[in-house]
């Protein structure tokens, strides 16, 4: 279903008007979201949940918050039968990111800060008198790309099925 007509109605329809054939042609989809709660979300992915002893890692005012953000940004209309489970690697890429950015409020202001750094790819490690390198080129050379979707596998996920659904041309009237 294309802007609540098909293919088949529109070409079967006289009375389709300019703007409706305008606007299935820009390829640019509207509509609302059924809805999609923290329970729903918390079935797909229970390590973002309450453990065994009802205690959460991430509180649920933050999941909600990225249930919010991926329901402004992961429509229905575009995404079609993989929009569920595009809405739980939208929320788990945003989660896991946030948790990444964690740290213990008591550790002051340089633990704050390492917590809230860019992590790169490691491409070379010693053992002797302790080095690391990090490249952070992926993300450089990537910008006008899908970028930091690359760093958690829910948004590789994403990436991967988003450039699918995304195919098409737009245009713009």
């Amino acid at each position: 279903m294309i802007n609540s007509f098909n293919a088949q109605s529109l070409a079967n329809n006289v009375n389709t008007s300019v703007l409706d054939i305008i606007g299935i042609a820009s390829n640019v989809r509207t509509g609302t979201n059924p809805p999609f709660t923290y329970n729903d979300f918390i079935t797909m992915y229970p390590q973002f949940g309450p453990d065994a002893n009802g205690k959460t890692v991430i509180p649920q005012e933050i999941v909600q918050m990225y249930i919010d953000l991926a329901n402004a940004c992961i429509l229905e209309a575009r995404w079609h039968a993989y929009w569920k489970v595009a809405m739980g690697w939208f929320i788990a890429h945003f989660l896991t990111l946030y948790v990444q950015g964690t740290a213990d409020p008591s550790s002051g202001a340089a633990g704050v800060l390492k917590a809230g750094e860019s992590r790169g790819l490691i491409t070379s490690k010693s053992v002797g008198d302790v080095s690391i390198s990090k490249d952070y080129s992926f993300l450089a050379n990537d910008l006008d790309g899908w970028a930091a979707w690359k760093l958690t596998t829910f948004g590789q996920q994403l990436a991967t099925i988003g450039k699918i659904v995304g195919k098409g041309g737009m245009y713009v009237y």
